[in-house]
């Protein structure tokens, strides 16, 4: 049976990854987060709880057992409060993560990370989401994922002023996310969940960036579990 760690359970992605483990399945989950989601969980997925993702004995400790990470960790600077404190979330963390992954020799490493992410940005919130990706690729993981979905559709649980801007102009205008700009067309947070699955659950041995439009084409796909 294979064993999946999710981090980032709270977030939209995550909770859609929880409800595709409400059936019994042939695989486990464990929820590893700082605090217990406040939504109900599915029955056999197990919880534990890390105090500071940056104490690699904790977060050892709590990753044992697991041989593939499905990582949507993810906040905003507004959330963050600095740039400074954002950078240590969405990097420093994802960084953590992968190093204690690699030395439990994680077959797979599966990562949300944003839309036009790169380390040569001039986008601050890009930059970063490009640098956590080749924290990842530093590693020599058998099975790496990284999707890059555009605007995440779904009932999320915080409110993100941006998104919900986002989501007025394409419900305004779809007519210009065509061509060139197709690939801004929102995505369901539940399509990439399934994307993330079934790329964890396979036993492909390579390395995948997935921008949004290609993340969709999963769904078409059968998983085994």
């Amino acid at each position: 049976m294979r064993t999946q760690i999710l981090t980032g359970a709270t977030g939209l992605v995550g909770e859609e990854f929880i409800k595709l483990f409400s059936m019994p399945r042939h695989a486990k989950l464990i929820i590893v987060a700082r605090k217990h989601p406040d939504f109900n969980i599915p029955k056999g997925v197990e919880i534990r709880l890390v105090s500071d993702f940056f104490d690699r004995s904790l977060l050892r400790a709590a990753l044992q057992e697991g041989n593939e990470m499905i990582c949507c960790i993810g906040t905003t600077i507004a959330k963050a409060g600095s740039k400074e404190s954002f950078e240590k979330t969405d990097v420093g963390i994802i960084r953590e993560l992968a190093h204690v992954c690699s030395e439990l020799n994680y077959y797979g490493f599966h990562y949300v990370s944003s839309i036009q992410a790169s380390i040569e940005s001039s986008t601050f919130y890009l930059q970063c989401k490009g640098r956590a990706e080749a924290e990842i690729q530093f590693h020599p993981f058998k099975r790496i994922s990284i999707l890059r979905p555009s605007l995440l559709l779904g009932k999320r649980r915080e409110f993100r002023f941006g998104e919900k801007i986002g989501m007025m102009l394409t419900k305004l205008f779809p007519f210009f996310l065509i061509g060139p700009f197709k690939e801004m067309r929102p995505i369901k947070a539940e399509t990439v969940a399934k994307c993330l699955l079934y790329r964890a659950m396979s036993d492909n041995e390579d390395t995948l960036i997935l921008e949004s439009e290609e993340i969709k084409s999963f769904t078409t796909l059968s998983i085994n579990f």
